[in-house]
């Protein structure tokens, strides 16, 4: 392995002038911090992380740790903070939680463990007193859901609203009976897009069919379930919101085995804006457009300020929630076209 001291030799200059250098000191000329980090560069040189671990107290990594990363919603949140990560000098470690609280305390102990310089986290809804007492002293910032029990500032979306806007433009097309599916209570995201749902029907003076609510696991397999369990039942509904990105993947793989008669007369309407979403079925499909990168942005910045000061409070700023807006395509038609040929 090449080390300050091959480099130097290499240049014949010091070995603390090449460690000056390769940190950007301003007390070394420009040119001699070219020449070096080319040299580095050129003979393959890598820093010791357990060194700058020794001397700061912490690594260069940052966790994220999220639920999943299979579908279109959370890849794009990794991508765009492994981005921001690495203009800072950090390198971004994802950590997949499943929404398992054991998995999540095991995932933070080995983030700790490697001294990581702080977290983005979507927490799980019933996160460990160990999950908690671990990130103590660490900086970190929830992403998309909030918990109540982690001391932490956050950014998401307005749910709440959301969903009182998708649920409004399907009841403004004239539908009554619109399936809901949605993650479990125990989530806060869940809660408040149910609660935009409800509110959606009470502000139009319409009474909500209860049984059209299915609340369950945010997973693609939960979506994939209760859509045919709603497009199999006597009283099918003129419309289903998949409230959440998981949610929508399932919905869409529901109705792709689905006979076409099955759902023909059905509007759809999703959740996140998946670049497939635009061609789907042709016309496209009507979804809730979200500020994934203005998050992600968001996040990262107060992350980074907590990690270049450990003395900032990072819960300080409470909870920033972001507009969100619809994207309008051919899945959503008024009820009496439905049944009109396509």
């Amino acid at each position: 392995m090449v080390t300050i001291k091959d480099i130097a030799r290499a240049l014949g200059v010091s070995p603390s002038t090449v460690t000056r250098a390769l940190a950007g000191n301003t007390r070394i000329s420009a040119e001699t911090i070219r020449r070096v980090r080319e040299r580095a560069e050129a003979m393959g040189y890598v820093a010791d992380s357990s060194a700058r671990a020794m001397q700061s107290g912490t690594s260069a990594l940052v966790g994220l740790l999220m639920p999943d990363i299979q579908n279109n919603f959370y890849a794009t949140m990794a991508r765009a903070a492994a981005r921001h990560c690495r203009r800072q000098g950090f390198q971004l470690v994802l950590s997949i939680t499943e929404d398992d609280p054991q998995l999540e305390e095991a995932q933070i102990r080995a983030l700790v463990g490697a001294r990581c310089a702080g977290t983005l986290i979507v927490p799980t809804a019933r996160m460990s007193s160990t999950s908690q007492r671990l990130l103590s002293g660490v900086p970190k910032v929830q992403l998309i859901r909030r918990s109540g029990t982690l001391q932490a500032s956050g950014f998401g979306f307005d749910d709440r609203k959301a969903l009182a806007t998708a649920c409004g433009l399907l009841l403004d097309l004239g539908h009554r009976r619109i399936g809901l599916l949605v993650g479990n209570d125990d989530l806060d995201t869940a809660q408040a897009r149910r609660a935009g749902y409800l509110d959606a029907y009470e502000a139009r003076g319409i009474e909500p069919d209860a049984k059209l609510i299915r609340p369950g696991s945010p997973r693609s397999g939960h979506g994939r379930e209760a859509t045919a369990e709603l497009l199999r039942g006597p009283d099918t509904p003129t419309a289903i919101i998949a409230a959440g990105a998981a949610l929508t993947d399932g919905m869409l793989d529901a109705i792709a085995g689905l006979p076409r008669e099955a759902h023909a007369g059905v509007s759809l309407l999703g959740f996140g804006d998946n670049p497939a979403f635009g061609w789907w079925q042709g016309g496209g499909l009507t979804t809730i457009s979200l500020p994934l990168e203005n998050i992600v942005t968001a996040a990262c910045e107060r992350l980074f300020e907590s990690t270049a000061d450990r003395s900032v409070d990072s819960n300080a700023h409470g909870f920033t929630v972001l507009e969100t807006g619809l994207i309008l395509r051919g899945s959503t038609r008024p009820v009496a076209a439905q049944s009109a040929p396509s």
